[in-house]
């Protein structure tokens, strides 16, 4: 069989530009490609991975499509495409024809038609099967046994297959019933209107029965459902529009040569200029590897610079470019193990005043796995330290590693590591540092971090590996890890070659070293975001590397008793729950818990899911009010995800060489600032809840120690008072009222005095709702009153607070000027959405904006008081230690003795020496567990 490979290539041009909109890729112009990248790399992989017998790019036709004439609302509702992405489409047809890829448009018709027609012509023939790329769902109703779809996966290179089968399963209609189906559901992107009323279930149902649309309305007076049947009629003349518009033409006159259409090695000669022009270098090593595996051809006159080890070819001046215009980003990676050579190279390095590294270990547990290697760069070199080497390594390389040599070698690298004259480069520098210090090296002098780097210049990028920076801005794939560990037999790099582990270990330093060079010019031409990322990460980077390796201690037998007292506790919800039901059903089951609740106890569906019913936690609170069960399935999901995440398996996670847990905080883990932390994830422990408090009771001082807890006191709701200058709001701090009941007052209408606890509690939710950006829906939802009392409170607020009201307001007008928001110390985060033309997600923008500036500067600020707690503490040389940073505590291991001391550092350093008018306040709480300082 002959396979044919159809392409929809708009629909894979818009796709590769929003798989990248949090990280665009950009040209040495700063101009956006992250649509030309990721279209001729999803071609080039699907080729390479298929290799079909003949292919071809659809593209839309020039002109008024011809439904439009049809319907005039047709796709009327589809915001224009960006800017950037526009200025790439003609861009994309250059290299296309430059690559003599074959492709097709026709005026006044889509891409769909163009696949349609062209299906449609060999459906006849018995040699050819076909395989359309796109994301298209429309296209489903072409498949059949010899044409099938693939949708590519957003972020990944990977394909999901679509035929007859899966089509059946996922939609429960055949692909000849699509279109039908479509006719009565409609699609809200093509702004087909279908029947309205009517939705994906009851459509397939309707088809199951009846098999097409017109047998739908032939048997209307035989339909069970009154509600569809009435749908059905009031809506006859949309269906069959709908039906006309989703149908795909197949008679679009065109000829097929398929000659033509071969599967060839691309023209890269042609093209190289513009991918050049574009800063794609990956792209053309891609073609130049795809040409070379596929067809064995290898273009003359290129050279070529897929990976290091592969063969160049020499540079022919008359037929293409030079080969420095083109050159390999890497360079020869050497192993070095001889102490003078080490020592040689280091005395080099001390002259130039800074290098890059970076470790390959042999697991990520600092305290328990060794050191691979030791990979340092320069502008000029790259070489590799070896430690722990296995014996088959050394034997390669001719490298005998013992006591000895390692005691030499790390005395060797103290030198380096340890001279504060000189700046050590890395990415994730933290993972590597934890692993230096616990062999010995203490790192001293400044740092420079890519990753964290990358992170200032944008908060909103959230996909910050070496080898996602590589690509976005060297155009480079680099060797992965599971490209080097690609069987069972290999477990670590100590399995690989020596020549496999230079390759990559040598790379990792050199590509970081080059991202360096890139980002450090970045940071420099935005002075807040330069000390934004000198002034408070890399100080943090220190203090956090400092509280991980020290880590926490807890009580293990406590949480041992108290995952048996939990375990009893769930069994008794069990028994509750099956009394309950008056049958036993698996509480950990969405689908059985479905049953339960809305088949046997026949209880309001609030919410649907793909699945079926919604269970999710926000049903059960609303069911709550209407049913026990719904309480006690709160309460087992509760004490169950308490269970199996903290008291079972904090003990297992306690360092067996230290005795504690090593928490790992995530300095790039929020688009707002704000520090994660995982294993544990200190963030997720309840706050206010009784079973929060018991985990909590675990986290122990050292022995014979005390823990002190200092927290600022509602510090967003402070910042909002601070930016707005609202009076009544900057009133109540600066005279040290209670917020929640001021706002309560205000509210209600109310002398303070006279406000109840349970106003209180609502003046506190409004409080907090308004800073958050939620609106009537969602305030209702938490005071579970209407959504006309909601509104009402929203309005009484920003009445009393108006300059709260006006502040939120610049903020979201300044967001839509820059496209960014930004915190008080510089912090930015690209807010895509605050320009979308949907409602929904605009108004996710402007709370996403309002939320970064409050949220992201109160994240800086208890950034900046740890920085200047743990400086002084150094300089003061307190044998005390900050343990734990949990949202706005931070929380301190404190010898008895220094209390005192202490605790007044603490207050100096997080309430003053800050450009506030307003005076930040700390609570400060003693005791011997964390459980007690609540």
């Amino acid at each position: 069989m002959k396979k044919v490979l159809l392409i929809d290539g708009f629909g894979i041009i818009f796709q590769s530009y929003y798989a990248f909109i949090n990280r665009p890729l950009t040209n040495k112009n700063g101009e956006n490609t992250s649509a030309i990248f990721g279209f001729f790399r999803s071609l080039v992989a699907i080729l390479k991975k298929e290799k079909p017998d003949y292919y071809l790019v659809a593209l839309e036709g020039e002109g008024e499509c011809f439904r439009k004439k049809i319907y005039p609302e047709y796709k009327a509702n589809r915001p224009p495409p960006p800017d950037d992405l526009i200025s790439q489409i003609p861009k994309i047809i250059d290299l296309i024809k430059e690559l003599d890829i074959p492709y097709l448009n026709k005026d006044g018709y889509e891409a769909d038609d163009i696949i349609g027609t062209i299906t449609n012509k060999f459906a006849s023939e018995k040699d050819k099967i076909a395989i359309i790329l796109s994301l298209d769902k429309d296209l489903r109703q072409l498949v059949n046994d010899k044409i099938s779809i693939y949708r590519p996966d957003k972020f990944s290179s990977e394909y999901k297959t679509l035929d007859e089968k899966a089509i059946i399963e996922s939609m429960g209609i055949k692909p000849s019933q699509v279109v039908d189906y479509l006719a009565l559901v409609g699609d809200s992107s093509d702004n087909i209107p279908g029947v309205r009323g009517i939705g994906p279930k009851s459509a397939s149902q309707l088809l199951k029965e009846w098999d097409n649309l017109q047998n739908i309305y032939n048997n209307l007076d035989k339909i069970s459902s009154k509600s569809a049947k009435v749908k059905l009629e009031e809506n006859k003349e949309n269906a069959f529009l709908s039906q006309n518009l989703a149908t795909i033409k197949k008679d679009i006159p065109f000829d097929i040569n398929w000659e033509e259409w071969a599967n060839k090695p691309l023209n890269i000669n042609k093209a190289i200029s513009l991918l050049k022009k574009d800063s794609l270098k990956t792209i053309i090593d891609k073609i130049l590897q795809y040409n070379q595996d596929c067809f064995g051809s290898v273009e003359t006159g290129l050279f070529m610079s897929i990976q290091p080890d592969k063969a160049s070819i020499q540079s022919n001046e008359t037929e293409s470019i030079q080969q420095d215009e083109l050159k390999s980003l890497t360079k020869e990676y050497k192993f070095v193990s001889n102490k003078e050579k080490i020592y040689e190279k280091i005395k080099k390095i001390k002259k130039i005043g800074h290098f890059c590294f970076d470790i390959e270990t042999t697991g990520f547990n600092f305290l328990s796995d060794e050191i691979i290697c030791i990979n340092i760069a320069t502008k000029d070199e790259v070489f590799i330290i070896p430690l722990y080497i296995s014996p088959f390594q050394q034997t390669e390389a001719d490298i005998k590693i013992d006591k000895n040599y390692i005691k030499q070698t790390i005395e060797l690298l103290k030198i380096l590591f340890e001279d504060k004259n000189i700046l050590k480069i890395g990415h994730n520098l933290k993972f590597d540092i934890k692993f230096l210090q616990h062999i010995g090296i203490s790192i001293n002098g400044n740092l420079f971090d890519t990753m964290l780097a990358e992170y200032c210049l944008d908060a909103s990028n959230n996909i910050l590996s070496m080898d996602d920076l590589a690509e976005k801005y060297l155009s480079y794939s680099t060797i992965h890890y599971k490209d080097i560990i690609d069987n069972p037999k290999k477990d670590t790099l100590q399995d690989v070659s020596i020549v496999e582990l230079a390759k990559y270990a040598g790379e990792d330093a050199d590509i970081t070293y080059q991202l360096y060079e890139i980002l450090k010019n970045k940071l420099e031409s935005n002075k807040k975001t330069e000390a934004l990322f000198y002034e408070i990460e890399i100080p943090l980077l220190k203090v956090l590397i400092n509280m991980e390796f020290y880590g926490v201690s807890i009580n293990k037998d406590y949480l041992i008793d108290l995952s048996v007292q939990l375990e009893k506790e769930i069994k008794n919800i069990t028994v509750k729950l099956t009394e309950i039901a008056g049958e036993e059903f698996n509480p950990n089951s969405p689908k059985q818990i479905a049953e339960i609740l809305f088949n046997k106890l026949k209880l309001p569906i609030i919410k649907k899911a793909k699945t079926g019913p919604s269970t999710d936690v926000g049903v059960l609170k609303k069911l709550s009010l209407v049913h026990p069960i719904a309480s006690e399935l709160l309460e087992y999901r509760t004490i169950s995800k308490i269970k199996s995440t903290y008291s079972d398996s904090l003990p297992s996670i306690v360092n067996p060489i230290s005795g504690k847990i090593h928490t790992t905080y995530l300095q790039t883990g929020t688009q707002t600032g704000r520090l994660a932390s995982k294993s544990p994830n200190l963030q997720n422990i309840p706050v206010k809840t009784k079973i929060g408090k018991k985990i909590r009771l675990a986290f122990i001082p050292s022995p014979n120690n005390i823990l002190v807890s200092a927290d600022y006191s509602q510090v967003e709701l402070f910042l909002l008072a601070e930016f707005s200058k609202d009076p009544n709001l900057f009133e109540a701090f600066k005279s040290d009222q209670d917020i929640h009941l001021k706002t309560a007052s205000l509210i209600f209408d109310k002398n303070v005095g006279d406000i109840t606890k349970e106003e209180r509690s609502i003046g506190k939710t409004i409080n907090f709702s308004i800073l958050y950006g939620q609106g009537a829906h969602s305030l209702s939802e938490n005071l579970e009153i209407s959504r006309k009392e909601a509104a009402d409170f929203i309005n009484k607020y920003f009445n009393k607070y108006s300059d709260v009201s006006s502040y939120m307001e610049h903020i979201k007008e300044k967001c839509k000027k820059s496209g960014y928001a930004e915190t008080y110390w510089g912090r930015r985060r690209t807010i895509p959405e605050i320009h979308d033309a949907n409602k929904m997600r605009l108004a996710n923008g402007e709370r996403m904006a309002v939320n970064t500036t409050i949220q992201g500067t109160a994240a800086d600020l208890i950034k900046i008081s740890m920085i200047r707690i743990w400086d002084k503490f150094r300089v003061e040389k307190i044998r005390s230690r900050l343990i734990m940073q949990v949202h706005d505590e931070l929380i301190f291991d404190v010898i008895p003795e220094e209390k005192d001391k202490v605790i007044r550092i603490i207050k100096e350093y997080m309430e003053n020496g800050f450009d506030f008018n307003l005076q930040l306040k700390t609570s400060i709480k003693i005791g011997k567990n964390w459980g007690e300082l609540e």
